[in-house]
Parts: structure tokens; C-alpha cells; sequence
């Protein structure tokens, strides 16, 4: 049975907005720039609504190319001409960046608020970069290269910034761009051809100086900002040489690269002294981004490649390291590790720099700024970030332990993603392994983990995600490939953060392929904000959220009363008002708040008889009728909306719609309904509202 409420005229109250916690914003990486990739302000999304019932794929966006970077997302932007949005911000491999509405793809234009394209992507395979492997073709990114790594938005400035590569004639070209995220035009003095050089005799010198050849590099770590500056990282195609590990800062306003604030991490690494494989130490890390503590200090890890650091003797080969590096004035090298056993995992090419490295939040004890990290061997290693190793014996040459905090072997698979943090708890979703969890006590990460889940994951593992609204109801967010093969559909698995043995949900869960999401591709993070989330992959970007929008505007509004019909049901008036739920619901105003005012406004536009009223664009399951009597007694319909309609005359009238102000779940347009010319002395009107 429907249920109806109706206004007549002016007798209730003015809306209201969102009267608590700011909208969460996705700006980095990972969330921020520790990497910890948990956003602890979720109101929404729960352990006890994330299910197959409640919890599903709303729709997706499809793209020109493969989704490598995660997807960035603003809250709250307003767009010139378009309203008020909560924007999504996806990047391909066929060099194009979308901003669409991160909510709704019922908007004009199906929900794309802007594009650009940044020019031709490298087709790949081919046999012009990235040959080393594979009969000379280059096969690990395919069909084509073009924005690889994930951005980074400046929301002060509201600019975002990212490396596009480019195929021109013959050539092959990196340039960083910086674009208004309102429209998506070139900032000033945007883009810039990525060159430069430092002082090195290394592979590829001439002069005396190391050049970056942008045929050989890729960027494959996510775009960081930090400070006030601008930091780029570059690693190779497929291990094909010569190539090296770059870091550029940039000024993020001219884009000029920033005196001092260039590093290489093998400037000297001959091919008379290393043979063929000089060189290299590329900035890999799964997609993960540099890493940044309070002190505007960089940590990251290099893949294969010569080290000759050895206990500060003025080496300048950082193969297989953890590396700090000081940002004062310049790139220098403030601190380092290398494993003892760096030489057998460049050998093997089990290189540390195929994961990412994490921050964790300050602990209590002697040793309050940890760092995490492991790569393809599988060993994870917990350091102090302060001092990394015991008498700064940075690499124990011959040795058979590391001198640092702790190191955990055989717990993990192997990693090629990034950690994530939450509750004294660390989470890695190794290949070859599961998503596991290592506590976090008196300085130290458990030996073996505290939580194991049951679905085995595939090459090259998992990067997770945390929501949770500051200490409760964490869920942890992980996309698996299905058949072990990254070639398949991905699977989105949600598990609560303190129970990995027992899936919450799974896009594979419902019937008919429901919330099947696209094919995977490498790497992939999804994101979580605001009550949805984001899974990128081939050609496509899934939006997931809670199916009834009724439940998603009562969670927010009323948290763990959502459910408790004394509080949250359609009649139930908390703020005692007089609008009960339902109307706020409706009108897209706030249910805990008292309004004081009306929903109705009637004037005369000419001879014609107007009214206007809110309408909560985000409430798709609510019909809206404007009816007009002569008397009070008989009613008739003059226009109704219903979702999937729009605005349809009864018996006449007209109605526009604003552009959307506030953000979901209280979105709402002005809805101006023109009723003509009055035909009796007197007319009343009302707006009725119904399931």
C-alpha cells in the first residue's frame, strides 16, 4: 500500500542541510599520505547493511580505456552551470580523465559532468619500449599506455595533476598536466614536457650527466603531493634497459621542476662494472605512491638493481632499499635499508620495490613512527622510521639478519600491492596467500596473523581499503580477480574488519550476475566515500552502495536508529516539527533539526499561478504530485513526477528543475511548477509525496 503526505501551501518549514560530519573527499592515493588507505568518517556503509539484501552495484560508468589508477573523488564541488556534485575523477590508459556526478548517472549527459583527452596512447604491444620480455613485444600493460598513475588533487587550489604518456609521430612523451577539476581546462603554464637530467657515469650517460629518456620510463606510482611540491616517480617498461628510478618535484603553480629536487636511484651504475642490467632500480610499488610523514620526508622502495651503499661508503646504488629521503632543501638521502640478502633478490628478480610501503599512525612506546613493507619475497619488514637500522648499519653485507625492528617471513605470498591500516591492526592481501591480518603491540606487528580469510588470492595480490566510522563498524574492501586469472571479472569482497573468516558480501553473490563488475586489471584499489564504492578496472568504473535509498538517507541522518521505526519510520517526527520523516525525505531537508518556515511558495509570474517546493534529487523512490482543488474538498492532479518519468501534466501545468545544491542523500533541485492562469476565484494547492 502506498503511503502519502501532503502540504498544502505554506505550513511547515524552511529546508536545512546536513547538520553533522563533512563530506569525505578521496584526494590521494590511498586516501593520504601515509598510505594507510582507511577513511575513518563511513556513516553509511555498516557490517550490519553491507549484504546481498541491502548492498549492491547501482550502475556503472563505462570509459575509453583501462582503469590503472584509482579513482580520486571530491565532495561537495560545485560546477559552473551544473550545480552541486560529489565528482568522481577516473583515469585511462587511453589518456583521458572523466569527472562524473560519483552519485547519480541520471543527470544530463548520463551523469559525465566533463572530459579531456590528452593526446595519442602508446598501442601496445609493440616493439618499441619494453622489449626485454615476451619475443621483444611489450605485453604488461595492453592495448595501449596512457595515464597510468594515479593522480593527485590540490583541493586548496582545485587543481589535479597527472603524468600522460603519448605516442607523437616517432617520438614517445611524458607530460604532466594540472587542470581546474570545475571544467577540466589547462591550468596556466600546463603541461610540461617531463625532461632532465642529474650528474651520474651510470648507463646512458653522456657529458657526464644521466638523461631521462621518457621511451624507457613509465610512471607507475601514484602522483604525491607534498609541502607545496609536486613529486613525479618513474620506473621502466618491463625491466627493459637501459632505464633507471627517477623522483621529480615540481612547482605545482609554473610546473617548473624545482632546483635540487631531482634523484636517481643508480646515476652511477656502469654496464662495464654490471653488465647489461646496469642501472634500473625503477620506482615500482604496486601503483602505491611515496610515502610522506609530518616532516615532508619521502619513504618508498626500489626494485632490482646494483646497490654499492654499503654503510655510508659514498655508494650511489640504491637497489632493493627502503629509502627516506630529506626534502628541506633539495632530495637528499636522509636514511636507508637494504636487506642482507639484496644481491639473491635482484638476482632473482624478487625485487623489495614490487609493494608498497605504509606509515602507521603514531604508536605508544620508544618508538612512536614505524614504516611497513614487503615485496615478491613475501618478507615483511617493520622499521623505524626515526633511525631505520641498529647503529645504522643500513645493509648487514654477509650477514643473515636485518638490523631493524622486526622482519616476518612466510605469512604473506608475495606482495605487489600496498597495506592498510586500522584499529592496531595491519592488513595485507598477498599473491599466492589471503587477506591477513598482523597486530600491532608494544612496537612490533604479531608474528603470524590475528585474522586469515578463506579466498585465495591470484597474481599480484590485493591492494585493501578500510571504511569505518572512527573506531566502529570497519569493513575492510579488497577487488579479487576470479579464476586466479586477471583476465576474468574482478570480484568486489567486503569483510568485517575484526572477522576475515566470514565475507560480508561479494559482487558474485546474487543471482544473474547482479553487481558483476568488469575485468580486472592490475593493482586495481577500490575507494569508499560517503556511502558508495568505486571499483575501477577494463572499460569501466562500478558505483556500489546501499539499494534502497530510503535506508541510505535514514543511516545517515539517524545512524544506528535507522532501523527503529520510532525514530526513523516514514511517521515518525524526531525533530517535532510537525514534517514527519517521510516529507523530509522528500523535500531533501534535515529530520533532526526543527525547520521553521514552509515547503510551498506561491506567487504570481504574469497572469500565471506559480509554486515552488525542494525535491530531494537523491530520493528515486519517492512520487511527487502537485494538485490543485477550488474548494478544499475535491482534488485533482495538475502534474506528477515519478523517477523514471520525470514530470508528466495531469490536467496542465509546467515544471523546470535547478541545478542540484547539497550533496546525497539530501540533494536537492527547486522545482518551479507553472499552473497557468488561475480559472476560479479561488485556488489551493498542495504537494503530495508517496512511496
Amino acid at each position: 500500500m502506498k503511503q502519502y503526505l501532503s502540504t498544502v501551501l505554506a505550513i511547515f518549514f524552511v529546508s536545512s542541510f546536513l547538520s553533522w560530519s563533512s563530506p569525505v573527499s578521496v584526494l590521494t592515493y590511498h586516501n593520504d599520505g601515509a598510505r594507510t588507505g582507511q577513511n575513518l568518517n563511513e556513516t553509511v556503509l555498516t557490517p550490519a547493511n553491507v549484504n546481498s539484501n541491502t548492498f549492491a552495484k547501482l550502475f556503472s560508468y563505462n570509459v575509453d580505456g583501462y582503469v590503472y589508477a584509482q579513482p580520486l573523488y571530491v565532495a561537495g564541488m560545485e560546477i559552473p552551470g551544473r550545480g552541486t556534485h560529489n565528482v568522481l575523477f577516473i583515469a585511462t590508459e587511453h589518456n583521458t580523465l572523466y569527472a562524473f556526478d560519483a552519485d547519480s548517472n541520471l543527470w544530463a549527459t548520463n551523469g559525465l559532468l566533463w572530459k579531456v583527452n590528452f593526446g595519442v596512447s602508446a598501442v601496445t604491444p609493440n616493439a618499441d619500449f619494453g622489449t626485454r620480455y615476451n619475443n621483444g613485444q611489450y605485453t604488461d600493460i595492453v592495448p595501449e599506455v596512457g595515464i597510468t598513475a594515479t593522480p593527485v588533487i590540490d583541493p586548496i587550489a582545485g587543481t589535479i595533476f597527472l603524468d600522460a604518456f603519448t605516442h607523437e609521430g616517432s617520438a614517445y612523451v611524458h607530460r604532466i598536466h594540472a587542470l581546474n577539476i570545475t571544467n577540466g581546462l589547462e591550468r596556466a603554464n600546463s603541461p610540461v614536457v617531463v625532461s632532465g637530467s642529474v650528474a651520474g657515469v651510470g648507463v646512458g650517460t653522456s657529458g657526464g650527466r644521466v638523461s631521462f629518456v621518457p621511451m624507457q620510463h613509465n610512471v607507475r606510482s601514484a602522483i604525491t603531493m607534498a609541502n607545496g611540491i609536486l613529486y613525479v616517480t618513474f620506473t621502466s617498461f618491463a625491466d627493459t634497459n637501459p632505464y633507471h628510478g627517477w623522483i621529480m618535484g615540481y612547482d605545482p603553480v609554473t610546473l617548473q621542476q624545482r632546483t635540487n629536487y631531482m634523484f636517481n636511484t643508480t646515476p652511477n651504475s656502469t654496464i662495464a662494472a654490471y653488465g647489461a642490467n646496469a642501472g634500473e632500480g625503477g620506482i615500482w610499488m604496486g601503483g602505491g605512491g611515496l610515502a610522506v610523514d609530518a616532516s615532508s620526508n619521502l619513504f618508498f622502495m626500489v626494485g632490482n638493481a646494483p646497490f654499492t651503499a654499503t654503510n655510508n661508503s659514498g655508494g650511489t646504488e640504491y637497489g632493493d632499499s627502503f629509502m627516506k629521503l630529506g626534502t628541506a632543501s633539495g632530495l637528499s638521502v636522509a636514511d636507508y635499508f637494504t636487506p642482507f640478502n639484496q644481491s639473491g633478490l635482484s638476482t632473482n628478480d624478487t625485487d623489495l620495490g614490487s609493494g608498497g610501503v605504509m606509515l602507521l599512525p603514531d604508536q605508544p612506546g620508544n618508538t612512536p613512527h614505524l614504516l611497513v613493507g614487503a615485496g615478491k619475497e613475501g618478507k615483511i619488514y617493520l622499521l623505524n622510521r626515526d633511525q631505520m637500522t641498529t647503529n645504522n648499519t643500513h645493509h648487514n653485507a654477509g650477514g643473515t639478519t636485518d638490523p631493524v625492528l622486526q622482519t616476518i617471513a612466510s605469512q604473506i605470498g608475495r606482495s605487489g600491492g600496498t597495506p592498510t591500516y586500522y584499529n592496531g591492526r595491519v592488513y595485507y592481501g598477498g599473491w599466492n596467500s589471503s587477506l591477513r591480518a598482523f597486530a600491532v603491540a608494544g612496537g612490533l606487528l604479531s608474528t603470524t596473523p590475528v585474522l586469515t580469510a578463506s579466498r585465495s588470492l591470484a597474481f599480484p595480490g590485493a591492494t585493501p581499503s578500510i571504511s569505518a566510522n572512527g573506531a566502529n563498524n570497519g569493513i575492510v574492501w579488497i577487488i579479487s580477480y576470479t579464476n586466479t586469472s586477471i583476465a576474468a571479472p574482478g570480484v568486489l569482497v567486503a569483510y568485517n574488519a575484526t572477522n576475515l573468516a566470514t565475507e560480508l558480501y561479494n559482487s558474485a553473490q546474487a543471482a544473474a550476475n547482479r553487481d558483476r563488475i568488469t575485468n580486472c586489471v592490475k593493482c586495481a584499489s577500490p575507494i569508499v566515500a560517503n556511502g558508495k564504492v568505486y571499483a575501477g578496472g577494463k572499460y569501466s568504473v562500478a558505483v556500489f552502495g546501499l539499494n534502497d535509498p530510503s535506508l541510505l538517507w535514514r543511516t545517515f541522518h539517524f545512524g544506528s536508529n535507522a532501523t527503529n521505526s520510532s525514530v526513523s519510520g516514514d511517521f515518525a517526527d524526531p525533530d517535532n516539527d510537525g514534517a514527519l520523516n517521510l516529507l523530509e525525505y522528500a523535500v531533501g531537508s534535515d529530520p533532526t533539526t526543527p525547520g521553521n518556515g514552509k515547503i510551498l511558495n506561491a506567487s504570481f509570474s504574469g497572469p500565471d499561478f506559480v509554486v515552488t517546493f525542494n525535491r530531494n534529487a537523491s530520493a528515486t523512490d519517492i512520487g511527487y504530485s502537485v494538485e490543485t482543488s477550488p474548494d478544499l474538498s475535491a482534488w485533482s492532479a495538475a502534474i506528477n513526477y515519478a523517477s523514471a518519468s520525470g514530470w508528466v501534466p495531469v490536467t496542465g501545468g509546467s515544471a523546470t528543475e535547478s541545478v542540484p545544491s547539497g550533496v546525497p542523500p539530501d540533494q536537492s533541485v527547486s522545482v518551479t511548477v507553472d499552473l497557468g492562469p488561475p480559472s476560479a476565484n479561488s485556488l489551493f494547492v498542495r504537494l503530495r509525496v508517496h512511496r
